[in-house]
């Protein structure tokens, strides 16, 4: 089969359009909030320290949060939870806003903050608790798992690459806003873009959780115990693979900036938006080559040899003499991201029963927003030192590494299944996967 017709195959899937299609405006604004928070928070308050806190406290909280959740869609359904949890992450978002142009205590934006963090719904681990799902053994649909994972990661790369340009139109809008609300263009631009993003979020999520895909993913298991998927091994392995990917993606557009800004000078600014453009773009191209695409051999070899390169790619981007040769340098080594990501995907798919895969999922969250978070902190101090782009670069390099020394010494692929996993889930019912199949 094509590759064209691997995708289009892929369409036609009973609840694919809507997972597709919904699953990108429902996440849409997740390439918006945080630029916006940042740029409304310093231009009402005046600083970025303040700014970059109220940031911190909606990440961590969802960092810390987001397995709770999980836990609670893989019980009710995720058609039951994620409803819920997008209305009240829109109410608070939108709360938070009014209290920063109202000018409110530093106190209280960081508590609306946090709180907003915590009810974000965990819509990205339910797509691929989904899709999972969609491309089990008994669905007769097991070998479209990994363009299903390849469409995934891909849209939502394509999420961070059309978010921040969204954004980009809302400040341009910002003087028009400003003079129709009486309110000045810097604080126009970025609120009427979260409230944008807001909308995007919960009324995106609300449809998709009413979907038909979503809908079914109820499972008549007893309720998880003590630390649920954590107990597999392979699991505990993605999760530490995870941690030096995130360590890496939070650091290298810090480290972008400081090499722009080292050899571009003025245009700095600019410079780094498109590096990291043209990065998202070449992950995002090759994303749709690998699903496309069959491949033999096991996962984890597959995972651990495009770990490696990735580390390689970020070693050599220390070598770039101009930022020119900077940016072809990105796209061929973002090529790699969209594909490794696929495979993670996939080996926390095969590793955890499906009763458990959104609070699985989850914990690929909150591993990836806590290292991104610990890598751009680290990066950033590395970037103020004499040649400090440079040592940015080996750190992400250096994270990577450790990442495939995890993957190449610990479990990727469990032989046998868990049988304390096995025992909670021994009463899963799939009669709910019956409107989905069609072999």
């Amino acid at each position: 089969m094509s590759g064209l017709a691997q995708y289009t195959h892929l369409w036609k899937v009973p609840g694919a359009p809507l997972l597709l299609v919904g699953g990108v405006v429902a996440r849409l604004g997740q390439g918006v909030t945080v630029l916006a928070w940042l740029l409304l928070v310093e231009a009402a308050r005046g600083g970025f320290g303040e700014a970059g806190l109220v940031v911190a406290c909606v990440s961590l909280a969802t960092a810390a949060t987001a397995p709770v959740a999980g836990r609670l869609a893989d019980r009710y359904g995720p058609g039951r939870v994620l409803p819920l949890y997008a209305t009240a992450y829109a109410v608070l978002q939108l709360l938070l806003l009014a209290a920063v142009l109202a000018g409110m205590p530093l106190i209280l934006l960081c508590a609306l903050g946090a709180l907003s963090g915590a009810a974000f719904p965990a819509i990205s681990p339910a797509l691929r608790a989904a899709w999972t799902t969609l491309t089990n053994a008994g669905s007769g649909r097991s070998g479209m798992r990994q363009v299903a994972m390849a469409a995934e990661s891909t849209l939502f790369e394509l999420v961070f690459v059309v978010g921040p340009l969204i954004f980009s139109a809302f400040v341009l809008l910002g003087t028009p806003l400003g003079d129709a609300l009486s309110m000045g263009s810097s604080t126009a631009g970025p609120a009427a873009a979260l409230v944008f993003a807001s909308l995007c979020t919960g009324l995106g999520t609300l449809v998709v959780a009413r979907g038909r895909a979503m809908r079914g993913l109820h499972y008549d298991a007893p309720p998880t115990r003590g630390i649920g998927p954590l107990r597999v091994p392979a699991l505990r392995t993605v999760l530490l693979c995870a941690a030096g990917i995130a360590f890496s993606f939070g650091g290298a557009p810090v480290a972008i900036a400081a090499y722009t800004k080292a050899h571009d000078g003025t245009s700095a600014d600019g410079v780094t938006g498109v590096l990291i453009a043209v990065w998202s773009i070449g992950s995002a191209a090759a994303g749709l080559w690998y699903g496309s695409r069959t491949f033999r051999g096991s996962l984890g070899r597959r995972f651990l040899a495009l770990l490696a390169v990735l580390a390689v790619g970020y070693a050599a981007w220390a070598l770039m003499p101009n930022s020119y040769a900077l940016g072809a340098l990105l796209f061929v080594s973002g090529a790699v991201i969209a594909p490794a990501l696929t495979v993670e995907a996939e080996l926390v798919s095969q590793a955890v029963p499906e009763p458990m895969l959104n609070e699985a999922y989850t914990w690929l969250t909150t591993v990836n927003l806590a290292m991104a978070a610990l890598g751009s902190a680290v990066t950033g101090a590395l970037a103020d030192r004499p040649d400090g782009h440079i040592w940015g670069f080996l750190a992400a390099a250096g994270a990577t590494a450790l990442a495939a020394v995890a993957a190449a010494t610990g479990t990727l692929e469990p032989a046998t299944p868990d049988p304390e996993v096995l025992d909670e889930t021994s009463h899963v019912d799939h009669r709910e996967e019956a409107p989905w199949n069609t072999g």
